[in-house]
């Protein structure tokens, strides 16, 4: 947990820099939609598994604008994860069905940049791309440890200024995640490799939401 712990911190911190580097519009807001994640091991063409699973997302969300064009923003919140779904094949036997029970709750964490392209004076698109985080145990059992699975997300939306200073947000964000603070999920991911299993972890959000600017 010190090393999550550690990562959150310089993510604050990072992106406090950059809030204080310029004084610019901030907004503060509110989202909600699904979020899913998927994990992936492929033996060969014959022999693969993938497992999904995903829920309710829910974030609060922080945007500050550099210039017109560029803006750092930070969101976090929960997705529920539901029951996880496994499919594929393993010596030739169909390996699909869901899990009995669902899976921990996760929190979600996301920082990053965005370049914002002004459609019309109340429309907006925002492209950008961060850290993507994914905290929370695996299963349900006593001795499970938590784990935050890090990388790079990758995110596009769009706003539309309904009234003055609150707008209607929507997007998605895809993320890719390669690495884990939990030492015995990540040897076990290192022990696949050694042994030519390829090794996928993605998520993915898609959302809406209200942002107010103050």
């Amino acid at each position: 947990m010190k090393k999550v712990f550690a990562i959150i911190l310089i993510v604050c911190l990072a992106v406090g820099v950059a809030f204080a580097a310029e004084k610019g519009d901030f907004k503060v807001g509110g989202q909600l939609g699904y979020g899913g994640d998927f994990i992936s091991l492929k033996y060969d063409s014959n022999n693969y598994t993938k497992t999904s699973n995903g829920g309710f997302y829910f974030a609060a969300l922080a945007d500050y604008a550099l210039t017109d064009e560029i803006s750092v923003k930070a969101e976090m919140g929960l997705n529920t994860m539901g029951k996880a779904k496994t499919s594929g094949k393993l010596l030739g036997i169909s390996a699909d069905g869901p899990a009995s029970e669902s899976s921990p709750i996760q929190f979600s964490i996301y920082a990053g940049a965005a370049y914002n392209i002004n459609v019309s004076k109340e429309f907006t698109l925002q492209a950008g791309a961060g850290l993507d985080m994914m905290i929370g145990k695996l299963s349900k059992d006593d001795d499970a440890k938590t784990n935050a699975a890090i990388g790079l997300g990758f995110e596009f939306g769009g706003e539309y200024e309904v009234a003055k200073n609150v707008g209607i947000i929507f997007g998605g964000r895809f993320g890719w995640h390669f690495i884990n603070t939990n030492e015995d999920i990540d040897d076990a991911i290192t022990a696949a490799d050694d042994n030519d299993v390829k090794v996928g972890h993605t998520s993915f959000k898609a959302y809406a939401g209200v942002s107010y600017s103050l």
